[in-house]
């Protein structure tokens, strides 16, 4: 978290920079833990983000399986009550050759890939690498008036992070990916078998030892996205007050306090 003082208002912005999905040292349940942690705990203590900002790379003209399987987990982590408080940040301007195709590409995203954020009230501004640009994006914000779907779900609803909406969005990736993965393993095995020489089979069976352990460790993700009997159950936890606390810096600010001081959190789509 970085603070400082807008120059203009002598408001304090808190900046809170968020882990992105698909991190190659960290899985994806440790992120979204990590996310959800952070959310409930502010929102148990009464503590408001101001604005939610989603960083999108504008020079990235393909829009992978990856960018739009973190911008879906992003949507249910958020949900619809958030979306008016999300601003869409394009970046990477600067390293644009022809900026024509680059602005053509930002309204094909508006209109197909962020269409139904911007119907629910999501905004998009550009960060043209300078202080102004940076500034005039906090500045004219939307303000987040209700909190994300997640947090309602965790304190409000008392369920689990297995349970809620990004749980679920999680979940159904990780399944997607063990397929995918389980596939990939039987491909290398039929061409262990088909192998011609015994330097070839002996790397092949590498490849499927390492698949194998990939394997172990996404299913490792799976079972702890599986909600417990109880929850099952009832459908949310039969105790309350189970939210993970965590220490929060903004728990020094004041509740009255909030007209001067815009917390926000950013989340790299890219």
């Amino acid at each position: 978290m970085v603070a400082f003082t807008e120059p203009d208002y002598g408001q304090t912005v808190h900046l809170i920079d968020t882990p992105g999905f698909d991190d190659p040292t960290q899985p994806d349940i440790d992120i979204l833990e990590e996310i959800a942690n952070y959310l409930a705990g502010t929102y148990n203590t009464g503590v408001q983000l101001d604005t939610i900002l989603y960083l999108h790379k504008i020079n990235e003209f393909r829009m992978t399986q990856s960018l739009l399987k973190n911008l879906k987990l992003f949507v249910s982590l958020c949900g619809t009550q958030a979306m008016p408080g999300v601003v869409i940040v394009t970046t990477m301007w600067n390293e644009v050759v022809n900026k024509k195709a680059a602005e053509q590409r930002e309204e094909e995203l508006k209109n197909r890939v962020w269409y139904d954020m911007i119907a629910n009230g999501c905004s998009v501004k550009s960060f043209e690498m300078t202080r102004d640009s940076a500034l005039n994006i906090l500045r004219h914000g939307p303000r987040l008036l209700e909190g994300t779907l997640l947090s309602s779900e965790m304190v409000e609803e008392r369920k689990s992070l297995q349970s809620t909406a990004a749980g679920h969005e999680l979940a159904n990736d990780m399944k997607n990916i063990v397929e995918q993965q389980k596939a990939k393993i039987r491909r290398l095995q039929e061409r262990a078998k088909a192998a011609k020489t015994g330097e070839e089979k002996k790397i092949l069976e590498g490849e499927i030892e390492e698949g194998k352990r990939k394997l172990e460790k996404i299913k490792e993700g799976q079972a702890r996205l599986k909600p417990n009997f109880l929850e099952r159950l009832f459908g949310s936890k039969p105790v309350a007050n189970l939210v993970p606390q965590v220490e929060l810096k903004l728990k020094e600010v004041p509740i009255e306090a909030r007209p001067t001081s815009t917390p926000a959190a950013t989340q790299d789509g890219g």
